[in-house]
């Protein structure tokens, strides 16, 4: 009886293995999980084997194929976390011998898109007019002046009479995707530095103003 089942269990298993390289190839695949499972299916039993002797292989298809997923992609409004099953069907494409040189360039450009995805843009969430109040009111200031920078993605907020437990001073508030620091223009070359959590909103950094939970740090240039 064991041994019975033995061979059923390897006739099985060779079934299951010749139905898997005989799996088609979903052209018309989109971007779905179920279609982009099936194309890992459908090339991973022979991405070693040479283009000819793959069956039912059409590589110019199967490049269309894969563009018009990456393109779909490219349509989704937030694509912020890594489509690993993406990843693994180019991953897998780019690993063939089965495409020119030129269009497995394209598929590693592809591979490199849909592994960054576009990281949530934090600065969005701190208008100028809230952020100037959120220090207004944080430090106790007299008035204050607000900077966006998109480029170096980072909020400068410079301003007068400020307050923060060490008497009324001129300054500014950094805001950073790394951290939040006060520069006092009274102590040059050093800052305070944050170590609560980065505020999401304007109401959060002025609960982190009011924190007491700040500690010196130095200026790179004059440490």
């Amino acid at each position: 009886l064991k041994l019975c089942v033995g061979h059923i269990a390897a006739a099985l298993g060779a079934c299951l293995s010749d139905l898997e390289s005989r799996m088609p190839f979903p052209y018309d695949a989109s971007y779905k999980s179920e279609d982009v499972v099936k194309l890992v299916n459908a090339i991973a039993p022979h991405w070693k084997t040479p283009a000819g002797q793959v069956p039912d292989l059409d590589v110019a298809k199967l490049y269309e194929t894969l563009k018009r997923i990456v393109e779909q992609i490219r349509k989704v409004e937030k694509y912020e976390t890594v489509d690993k099953d993406v990843q693994a069907l180019l991953a897998l494409a780019t690993a063939t011998s089965w495409f020119s040189e030129e269009q497995t360039t394209e598929i590693d450009e592809w591979l490199e898109e849909v592994a960054s995805p576009e990281e949530e843009d934090w600065m969005k969430n701190f208008p100028e007019d809230e952020t100037q109040q959120a220090v207004l009111e944080g430090l106790r200031a007299h008035s204050a002046n607000v900077t966006i920078d998109k480029v170096g993605k980072a909020i400068q907020v410079e301003y007068e009479g400020g307050n923060y437990g060490q008497g009324r001073h001129d300054g500014s508030v950094r805001i950073s995707d790394e951290d939040i620091r006060i520069y006092d223009s009274r102590y040059p070359g050093k800052h305070l530095v944050s170590h609560d959590e980065l505020p999401s909103s304007p109401d959060d950094l002025k609960w982190c103003l009011q924190s007491s939970n700040w500690d010196y740090g130095w200026d790179e240039e004059e440490g």
